[in-house]
């Protein structure tokens, strides 16, 4: 768990007030509880958390791509930094589309520019459109990246089960509540290097850097 996508998150959690029951997919706390335990987000809300691995956060021992749970079980469903660990992704979206009740909503993020890392294995990456073309099956899609429009760090897809016509306030105010609540930056030195590396070599190569405030969410559809 990163610190960007606790903050999308936290501030989806403002801006959406989402339903119970909660399904955490991919719920394993890998880096401890202090990072990765979520519940403290959904209080007084039924909450099971499961993965495909057995340990710390995990209520029951599930797939992505083959959830036990019925039909509409779900009012939030929360699949963040997963899917690049899915074989079967196109299967493992239309899970979460099964599984998410009727006015419920689904949250979604992945990495693009980033190290392989295997939990246990990594396959995918994603574009921003790719996203938006997975959760199509939602009514209402929003999508969006932080970091340069060409090469982001992590890309996301929040999909509400039901109609909506005020989308392009929501995404406005869930980008601007994450960044309020996202306050991560990178170090001093990284800053200069990007500064004069970027003045000598040329920008491109440190658009992490240079964009690392950069956070656009769009209406899906269009």
């Amino acid at each position: 768990m990163d610190a960007l996508t606790r903050g999308l998150l936290e501030a989806a959690v403002e801006v959406f007030d989402p339903p119970g029951p909660v399904l955490e997919i991919g719920s394993r706390q890998v880096q401890g509880e202090q990072v990765g335990n979520l519940r403290s987000l959904f209080a007084g809300k039924e909450y099971v958390g499961c993965d495909m691995i057995d340990g710390p956060g995990v209520d029951c021992v599930e797939r992505v791509e083959d959830l036990s749970f019925e039909d509409g079980w779900a009012g939030t469903v929360l699949c963040l930094n997963v899917f690049e660990h899915a074989w079967d992704f196109r299967k493992g979206a239309q899970e979460i589309l099964r599984v998410t009740a009727p006015h419920g909503l689904a949250l979604v993020t992945t990495v693009f520019e980033f190290h392989v890392h295997a939990y246990p294995d990594d396959y995918w990456r994603f574009t921003p459109r790719a996203m938006e073309r997975l959760f199509e099956g939602f009514p209402s899609v929003l999508f969006g990246w932080q970091g340069h429009a060409k090469t982001p760090r992590h890309v996301f897809a929040l999909g509400l089960k039901e109609q909506n016509e005020c989308l392009g306030d929501l995404a406005e105010a869930w980008r601007r509540e994450t960044l309020r609540r996202w306050t991560e930056r990178p170090t001093l030195w990284d800053r200069l290097r990007a500064g004069v590396g970027g003045s000598l070599f040329g920008k491109r190569g440190f658009r992490t850097v240079r964009h690392w405030r950069d956070l656009a969410i769009e209406v899906g559809g269009r």
